[in-house]
């Protein structure tokens, strides 16, 4: 008898999915998150192939002071490539034609298999906005928190832009303000790809059992191609060492104070956030396509909901943004990651 081959529905898998009618049961997915980031992030086509190249003004050119009759070095400018690829995640469901067939439900049987395969999926990719890291697996590409990783201007410049909020050991979280934008942060997709998750009803199609026998199986090819390419450091600003058992105690971070600093940091603001609105781009177009918003987990999000309940609090408000009610920070919308961890070890 062959071996079930992993990843496949079993019969007692079917009849968990099935009601006393034999109709399928409607699950509540203990497992679902609620990750705004996705539908935030700006997915700009590669330049050539899987690779996305800009290139970053590093060192401006030095400028001399001329006395009369006298003369200057001529100087340049430093800039510098910057190369980035996209990822590709995938998977596959895999339904034996004859249990799919099982009691007459196949198109619900398929679709209700298939969203659990995308939360999955995107559950994964949002989690690797943040806390993937290239160094240590070469299939992925460098996250967030592996970016802005450091405290220690004297080990990275991007240190700027971490400011640590007090918390040691491995029970801290992170706060982030990232600006979406063509010259800012944006997420990659391949030349010639569609951006976003693909979907592709493949229909029945052979499979090979673990004896390499085949059978007949209904199958969903599930695929998503992105990567993180970060244009100018300085539009994402993290909010480190949130030490989360102290938030609900009578001495938290002071978020508010926080958020004050993390909107400071940012080159060019929001009008109406900040006294920072000139940009070196021609009309202001790039601020004007850019995308402003502040990340953080449910724990976190709590905290500032009952700061914003406190009627001396200007600046903390419930706004409507997208057609939904959401907490804003003057102005600038605050979404619910629950892809960042409340277990993030002190970041030095």
């Amino acid at each position: 008898m062959a071996t079930i081959t992993p990843g496949l529905m079993t019969y007692a898998e079917w009849a968990l999915r099935m009601d006393d009618t034999g109709k399928i049961s409607t699950l509540v997915n203990l497992l679902s998150q609620n990750n705004g980031i996705m539908a935030d992030c700006l997915a700009l086509e590669c330049t050539t192939g899987n690779v996305y190249e800009y290139t970053q003004v590093v060192k401006l050119p030095p400028v001399g002071r001329r006395s009369y009759n006298a003369g200057v070095p001529a100087s340049l400018a430093g800039v510098a490539k910057q190369v980035t690829t996209a990822v590709e995640y995938a998977d596959w469901t895999k339904l034996d034609k004859s249990l799919a067939e099982l009691g007459g439900s196949l198109n619900e049987l398929r679709a209700t298999e298939d969203a659990l395969h995308m939360e999955a999926l995107s559950q994964t990719v949002a989690s690797d906005l943040f806390y993937a890291n290239r160094a240590t697996d070469p299939t992925a590409f460098t996250g967030l928190a592996n970016i802005y990783n450091t405290v220690s201007t004297s080990t990275s410049a991007i240190a700027n832009n971490v400011i640590d909020l007090g918390g040691t050991g491995s029970t801290n979280t992170s706060m982030w303000m990232v600006t979406w934008g063509p010259k800012h942060i944006h997420t990659i997709f391949p030349k010639g790809m569609p951006a976003g998750m693909q979907h592709r009803d493949m229909g029945l199609l052979p499979s090979v059992d673990s004896n390499g026998y085949e059978f007949l199986a209904y199958r969903t090819w599930l695929q998503m191609n992105i990567g993180l390419a970060i244009h100018d450091w300085r539009f994402a600003v993290r909010a480190a060492n949130i030490d989360v058992p102290t938030l609900s105690t009578g001495s938290p971070a002071n978020l508010i104070n926080a958020l004050s600093r993390m909107m400071m940091k940012m080159p060019v603001q929001p009008v109406g956030v900040g006294p920072v609105q000139n940009s070196d781009s021609p009309g202001n177009m790039a601020v004007q396509l850019a995308r402003t918003v502040i990340y953080c987990n449910r724990t976190v999000y709590l905290a500032l909901d009952q700061q914003a309940q406190n009627k001396t609090n200007l600046f903390l408000n419930m706004d409507e943004w997208d057609g939904h009610a959401v907490l804003t920070y003057r102005g600038i919308p605050i979404r619910v990651v629950d892809a960042i961890l409340n277990t993030e070890s002190r970041v030095v």
